[in-house]
């Protein structure tokens, strides 16, 4: 409703490999996710504001260069990858925690150093924010995959006694429910860049502080839970790397991606473009959900833990290979002869 009077500057296009939107779409709604975490944090009880204010303080370079780049679509994936790193370092002035141990030999040696602990933190917080973008590509998805992640690590910190962190990740729900009924299934609004980094960091500051403050939890169960973006973030450097492209080149080769080429298009082209948008979040929700589930059961037990995560790529990589072999050219014509009146090709 108000996009006329912010349009020129916030609009995204639907040019380019990534974009399969339908017309001109607002970008900024982390501005308005941002608003929401102010408000829930002014009317929070003080040990949980003062935890979420040093969070929203942290998180203020890195929301600033994805609110930047979502107006001016200017500022580089390196200075916004620094920026993640800056907000990662500045989370640890603030709280006092970082990664100190990841239960593997010689690695917790050297994380047993502040400098190496503080620096490895913040590449760790940098690659999850940065995860969450990646996966920003179609109506609910980054959205829905964060209110599960938030779900899923909010209800160990419950189940552990941490009722604190429970509460944040429950706020963090509720500002999130916020956006998606905006957000999904009918496209109104994206969360932008400015969104996705800012919740991208919370969920990695989150993903952090649960088993530093809870030995008894695992620093593999919240890995675990976020194991749907971080195996995209992964998989999609591996790709790269191996096709000799740019680290930070846009393509239409994500997961998400595939998913809609490879089955929504072809199979309900008939559909309203939004609806067909909207159908792609679910498949990658069930995966997200899935793994997210069995770190909930198996919180504090590192050596299973490591085991499933190396279980999820293999799974995520299985899927990707599955999809990426599907031949659309003959889907399509099958459907052309009689199932459906047409489709986008």
């Amino acid at each position: 409703m108000t996009k006329k009077w912010h349009g020129r500057l916030s609009n995204d296009t639907s040019c380019g490999p990534q974009k399969f939107h339908v017309g001109l779409t607002p970008r900024v709604g982390g501005i308005a996710i941002f608003l929401g975490l102010i408000v829930a944090w002014k009317f929070s009880p003080k040990p949980m504001s003062q935890l979420l204010g040093s969070m929203l303080i942290a998180g203020l370079p890195v929301f600033a260069s994805g609110i930047t780049e979502d107006i001016s679509k200017n500022v580089s994936p390196l200075k916004r990858l620094l920026a993640s790193m800056v907000t990662g370092a500045a989370a640890w002035a603030l709280t006092g925690y970082s990664l100190n141990h990841l239960e593997i030999v010689g690695v917790d040696y050297l994380l047993a150093f502040l400098p190496v602990s503080i620096l490895f933190t913040a590449f760790a917080v940098a690659g999850v924010t940065n995860a969450i973008n990646i996966i920003d590509g179609f109506n609910g998805l980054a959205g829905g995959t964060l209110m599960i992640c938030f779900a899923a690590l909010g209800y160990i910190a419950w189940h552990v006694g941490d009722y604190q962190l429970a509460q944040l990740c429950l706020t963090f729900i509720v500002v999130l429910n916020g956006f998606m009924l905006f957000n999904y299934p009918f496209g109104k609004i994206f969360m932008g860049d400015g969104g996705a980094y800012l919740l991208g960091f919370i969920l990695a500051w989150v993903a952090v502080m649960l088993p530093m403050r809870n030995p008894q939890v695992s620093v593999w169960a919240p890995m675990l839970v976020c194991c749907y973006p971080v195996n995209e973030a992964v998989f999609s450097m591996g790709r790269r790397f191996w096709k000799k492209s740019h680290l930070h080149e846009p393509d239409s080769s994500h997961l998400h991606s595939m998913i809609k080429i490879k089955i929504i298009r072809p199979n309900l082209g008939h559909l309203q473009g939004y609806i067909r948008n909207s159908l792609v979040a679910p498949f990658c929700w069930a995966y997200a959900l899935l793994f997210a589930s069995i770190a909930i059961f198996i919180h504090d037990q590192t050596g299973l833990l490591m085991i499933v995560c190396l279980g999820s790529f293999a799974l995520y990589s299985l899927i990707y290979w599955g999809i990426s072999r599907i031949n659309v050219k003959e889907i399509v014509a099958t459907r052309v002869d009689g199932r459906i009146a047409s489709t986008e090709y």
